[in-house]
């Protein structure tokens, strides 16, 4: 049986919006019924979300009285995810304002179904991530100075108890739910989003349908909104995601090697899209090959050792470093800050970053992108730079005192 990442043939009739439902089978998704109610406690009224390893639904919890995110993993997987989260939020650093940026598990529990064991673990909802907010559209810049203090200091948190996240992308920055949303009825609800869209499933050969799969697909609900839309007192963050995450004390070290100074890189990569709304690398359809040259026209040379080592810089390269005459040659740092930041937001009128913010910002990104990890700067080194403690850390405080 092929695994369930990679299904090569497809048995149902594909719908918009909805996952694979060919992963419905064992070892995969369990199936869910907009309704069904969860540890005789949780009330599923809309689908938030999926992923390769699970499915998250938005849940009424009818002993509190609140909206909850419940996760559903894929059948006999591991509690990993549930397990270093718990391990973050009971870790010392009460005080520690990273802290209030790490989802907290407030009830985990099993699921027996027709596609084996699914851990389930209960979360604070979130209306969006911030790649889902900013596409196509840009921060204010109030609000976009506040998410990435709030990414810096959660990431800076995370390293603090000798956890690693592994996956750091906008994907996984979620815009936390206005406590008011708790206040509405699930009829209200359905009136201020609509009810939840599902559609039949069908098998492509007409048989009926097994019991691996629920009788409807259901499209996820969008609770957020256009990044320009989001105001600085919505700017509360939430670093999710931990699947991948992992200490570099366990045996992992060994697999991963130095991968544990990498997220800095990626964080860096993270802040830029929060200014700017677009990657700072195209890696799209791009090669290791492409994404090295594009870091050499961005970032400066490569190390001489590493220079000297990579086989096809001379499809990219002249001998003496020079790009190449013919190929498109990313801008510099610099350049590309003036083109992809400041440009698109003094055309929208959001605002821009004086001179000197400019220069700060670009020394916070500069050092945490050295080409060799050990050169890269600590999440500590960031959270005190001059960017943070002038301009990030103050616009945090005023989402605060909202």
């Amino acid at each position: 049986m092929p695994s369930i990442e990679n299904i090569p043939y497809f048995e149902y009739q594909p719908i918009e919006g909805v996952e694979r439902l060919e992963r419905y089978r064992p070892g995969g998704y369990h199936p869910i019924h907009i309704g069904d109610v969860l540890k005789g406690r949780y009330r599923v009224v809309h689908k938030l979300a999926n992923g390769a390893y699970s499915t998250i639904w938005l849940s009424r919890d009818e002993q509190q009285a609140v909206y909850v995110a419940v996760k559903i993993s894929i059948g006999d997987s591991s509690p990993h995810e549930a397990d270093i989260l718990c391990a973050i939020t009971n870790s010392p650093g009460v005080g520690d304002p990273g802290r209030s940026m790490i989802p907290i598990i407030q009830d985990r529990f099993e699921i027996q179904g027709p596609n084996g064991c699914h851990k389930c673990y209960v979360a604070p909802p979130a209306q969006s991530s911030v790649v889902a907010a900013s596409c196509s559209h840009l921060f204010k810049i109030e609000t976009a100075r506040a998410l990435v203090a709030e990414l810096a200091l959660a990431v800076a948190y995370i390293y603090a108890q000798g956890i690693f996240h592994g996956d750091i992308h906008l994907g996984n920055a979620l815009i936390r739910l206005p406590t008011s949303f708790d206040r509405l009825s699930v009829e209200q609800l359905y009136q201020k989003l609509g009810e939840p869209y599902t559609e039949a499933v069908m098998r492509l050969d007409g048989k009926p349908l097994p019991a691996s799969i629920p009788a409807r697909g259901t499209v996820p609900v969008w609770l957020g909104k256009k990044a320009n839309e989001v105001t600085l007192a919505e700017a509360h963050l939430l670093l999710s995601d931990f699947g991948e995450a992992f200490s570099p004390t366990d045996s992992q070290q060994t697999q991963r090697g130095d991968q544990c100074h990498a997220p800095l890189s990626t964080l860096a990569c993270a802040i830029w899209s929060i200014f700017s709304s677009r990657p700072l690398f195209d890696a799209i359809l791009a090669t290791h090959d492409d994404i090295l040259s594009q870091q050499v026209d961005i970032v400066g040379p490569l190390p001489l050792e590493w220079w000297d080592s990579w086989e096809a810089r001379h499809e990219y390269f002249e001998e003496r470093g020079e790009p190449k005459k013919g190929r498109f040659i990313s801008p510099s740092l610099e350049h590309s800050f003036e083109k992809e930041i400041q440009a698109p937001r003094e055309k929208l009128g959001i605002g821009e970053f004086d001179r000197e913010e400019m220069v700060a910002i670009l020394t916070m990104l500069r050092s945490m992108l050295a080409f060799k990890p050990e050169e890269r700067a600590t999440a500590k080194a960031i959270v005190g730079s001059d960017w943070m403690v002038t301009w990030g850390l103050p616009e945090l405080e005023k989402v605060r005192q909202t």
